[in-house]
């Protein structure tokens, strides 16, 4: 079986401490667990991909984050509610830089993968709870002003009924 990979930020300890309080009392209030199976991150691309070559894939992934300089996400001060996709999270504020990045890492993800894909621009979010019911919910105040993106991570998995596991971490402006 061929293993499939994802690239996320996953926030620094500090930052996922204080998300994930949150996202457990976010959780027990809308009787979901499904969001506490996976750590506390953000996609960077647009879903899995299974790709030709890996080894070429984070040796280019290395060389472009080389290139890169780190980069300060600023949540939004409240948290997003969107009772009809069932889901609520923190929503990050989009930047340039940050779209900047996300083309780059698409085009590389499109030139390894198997099946190329088109890049969705969904709002860029770290999810608290979904599926849920969260119609009911108030927002909340962000746990964190800001967080700094001054790694990648590659996130894989060998069977597609399992969760992604956190495979390498990659450092930006090295």
């Amino acid at each position: 079986m061929v293993s499939s990979y994802n690239i996320l930020f996953i926030p620094h300890l500090k930052e996922r401490d204080k998300i994930s309080k949150i996202r457990s009392k976010v959780c027990k209030m809308v009787y979901s667990t499904q969001a506490l199976q996976y750590p506390i991150h953000m996609s960077l691309i647009s879903g899995g991909f299974q790709m030709k070559n890996y080894i070429e894939f984070e040796n280019e992934l290395k060389k472009l984050c080389k290139n890169e300089k780190p980069l300060i996400l600023k949540p939004k001060n409240y948290t997003s509610i969107i009772p009809n996709r069932f889901w609520t999270g923190i929503e990050i504020k989009r930047t340039d830089k940050i779209k900047r990045l996300q083309i780059k890492l698409q085009k590389l993800r499109n030139k390894h993968a198997i099946k190329k894909e088109e890049h969705q621009f969904h709002p860029l979010h770290i999810t608290l709870a979904f599926p849920a019911k969260v119609e009911n919910l108030q927002k909340i105040k962000s746990p964190v002003d800001s967080m700094v993106l001054d790694r990648i991570t590659i996130v894989r998995r060998d069977n597609s009924s399992k969760p992604y596991k956190i495979y390498k971490h990659i450092k930006i402006g090295l």
